[in-house]
């Protein structure tokens, strides 16, 4: 059974490794070895305690529990940085799920999840934003009822150099 809830500071440790996992097995065809090579659970695990105990108004960050540990997170708010979808709009910043998780359907139940929460505190439209070479990401948000819309954006204060493509659900 999947339980989602809130994250803690106590969920931190297991969020830093999920996000290195996750990137590490998602992103190695098209980001950089050094890059991915770099990311610290330890430190990602700072960042994410950090995060949790001075999230700004409007944001969520969930977590997905399965057999007691946590398998998965998701991370939402406002989506600030799309000003044509209006001032009301929001945005799953990011979903990721461990590696080993992958296919059983904790996913879908984790994005559904965030999604209705961001409808029911009226946000709308919902965008969401993956990786372009990331095929599976794209069609996983297109099956959840999310559209390409054309908008691209290139992040370049994380020196990713990989563009994201963005898709919308305006129901």
């Amino acid at each position: 059974m999947v339980v989602i809830r809130s994250a803690t500071v106590e969920d931190a440790a297991a969020i830093g490794r999920i996000k290195v996992r996750s990137w590490r097995s998602a992103y190695a065809e098209f980001m950089a070895a050094p890059l991915l090579g770099a990311l610290d659970p330890v430190q990602e695990a700072a960042d994410w305690a950090e995060y949790v105990t001075t999230m700004p108004g409007g944001h969520r960050l969930w977590v997905a529990e399965g057999d007691g540990a946590v398998v998965g997170f998701c991370r939402t708010g406002p989506a600030d940085h799309d000003p044509d979808l209006g001032t009301g709009a929001g945005e799953v910043y990011g979903l990721y799920v461990d590696p080993g998780h992958i296919g059983t359907g904790l996913g879908r139940q984790l994005f559904s999840h965030a999604v209705e929460d961001l409808r029911a505190r009226g946000r709308r439209p919902v965008c969401v934003y993956a990786y372009r070479p990331n095929a599976n990401a794209v069609r996983f948000y297109e099956r959840a009822g999310f559209s390409l819309d054309g908008t691209t954006r290139l992040d370049d204060a994380d020196a990713i150099g990989v563009a994201e493509v963005r898709l919308v659900d305006r129901r």
